[in-house]
């Protein structure tokens, strides 16, 4: 975040306030940039919920610091007399700010909650210029879905206005994928085909489903981390580094680009995965959603052409771990580099090596040389405090446009229309497995 720039009058709207997801990222987020004196000088928070609350109760016991900035709000979010209420509020705290106030609207609801909510806004004339819309994903199921909520959101909120959260975007690591291949002409000077062989980009969870039943077995891997995080991933490693490295508005544009250069290498196999024990996790015998994901891609950029990138995403896995590793040509069995771009855990960046080991006899050793985060920063900002910021401060270059959006689904059009044809390609897998464990069952 840039310290000298002062982040506007706020008013954060947060629908869905009592919920796991506001408690478990957004709420902690703000108390550390509160901790941290990043705050504006005029900030409130209305906190809406179905059910009673008090200022008092409105935070949990690790988000003290934000009890003063509290409003609650009790809102039934389905009916239209409701947002009457919820203007009167947003009014009255803005007439006691000094400055000019930008409008928050964070929906942290259940994806079949957000377009009515939307809806009324726009119809209560909740939707001045100065409001802005946090969105979660998914954004859609397929493209077509995509589409329509696309459109619906555009007949009340312009696009300038939507802010599509991919947390995965703000992560420090993939921020410094930019800088990286940027500023270091060691590695921009290779980053093409011509020197690199393969790509693998892996998304791999430890964790089950963890109580999220309904909504996961509605959803999957696919869509609940494939199409958003892992592919914005493959854009920020295969986009063209941006002319100036400190420009970040360059870079959605540039996204966008490699994501439009991206098809899924149907002579590749779609590879789908289940843990055993799912089905009795979410109480669903007949479940054929999938916990793990694998496919190719290439690009019909000249940049990258002929360079397969596997993207590979699962649950119940044996350990948690999101890195991009980059394969360069070699000529030799010895003479293969290996570049790491881990995002998380431990986030660093690795590259290994060929050296001789001392000796008399000419043997040559793999040697890995290491960046680490941890050993060279006190502590990393988390993903959703670096969103909070870049909204109030109207950036959107750590969001997902609606044309990268799109652009994903239609990446993934194939998959997902082989998927429907047939069902007798799911793969089960142990828990504790590894990514290559499941890819080699296929």
């Amino acid at each position: 975040m840039d310290d000298n720039k002062k982040l506007p009058s706020t008013i954060l709207v947060i629908f869905g306030i009592t919920g796991d997801l506001s408690h478990r990222y957004l709420l902690p987020a703000l108390n550390e940039i509160c901790a941290a004196g990043k705050l504006p000088e005029e900030f409130k928070i209305v906190g809406v919920s179905r059910r009673p609350i008090n200022k008092e109760n409105l935070f949990r016991q690790n988000e003290q610091n934000l009890v003063q900035y509290g409003e609650p709000l009790q809102m039934d979010v389905e009916s239209v007399n409701a947002y009457e209420n919820l203007k009167n509020k947003i009014d009255e705290i803005s007439s006691s700010f000094k400055e000019h106030t930008e409008i928050i609207y964070y929906l942290s609801v259940p994806p079949k909650g957000v377009l009515p909510i939307i809806q009324k806004l726009g119809e209560s004339g909740l939707n001045p210029p100065n409001a802005k819309l946090l969105l979660e994903k998914p954004f859609g199921v397929d493209l077509e879905s995509a589409e329509t909520l696309i459109k619906e959101t555009a007949e009340h909120f312009p696009e300038n206005q939507v802010y599509r959260i991919d947390h995965y975007l703000a992560k420090e690591m993939a921020q410094n994928i930019v800088v990286f291949l940027g500023s270091n002409t060691l590695f921009r000077s290779v980053w093409s085909n011509q020197f690199i062989e393969r790509i693998e980009i892996d998304a791999a969870e430890k964790i089950s489903i963890e109580g999220r039943a309904n909504f996961y077995d509605a959803t999957g891997a696919l869509r609940d981390v494939l199409q958003s995080h892992v592919l914005q991933l493959a854009a920020l490693t295969l986009m063209d580094p941006c002319s100036n490295i400190f420009d970040f508005e360059e870079i959605p544009a540039r996204r966008l680009a490699a994501l439009k250069s991206l098809r899924a290498d149907e002579q590749e196999p779609f590879i789908r995965g289940q843990y055993e024990g799912y089905k009795q996790e979410v109480e669903n015998h007949g479940s054929k959603t999938e916990t793990f994901v694998s496919l190719t891609i290439k690009s019909e950029n000249p940049r990258w052409q002929g360079v397969p990138i596997r993207l590979a995403t699962g649950k119940n896995l044996s350990e948690k771990l999101t890195e991009i590793r980059v394969y360069f040509k070699k000529m030799a069995e010895t003479e293969e580099n290996l570049l790491t771009l881990r995002i998380q855990p431990n986030e660093a960046i690795v590259i290994q090596i060929w050296v001789k080991q001392p000796g008399y006899e000419r043997r040559l050793q793999k040697i890995p040389h290491e960046f680490t985060y941890n050993h060279h920063f006190d502590r990393l900002p988390d993903a959703y405090e670096q969103v909070l910021v870049d909204a109030m401060q109207s950036n959107h270059s750590l969001f997902a446009g609606s044309e990268e959006v799109l652009e994903s689904w239609r990446i993934l059009k194939p998959l997902q229309q082989k998927w429907l044809a047939t069902s007798e390609d799911l793969i089960i897998y142990k828990p504790g497995s590894t990514i290559e464990d499941v890819v080699k069952k296929a």
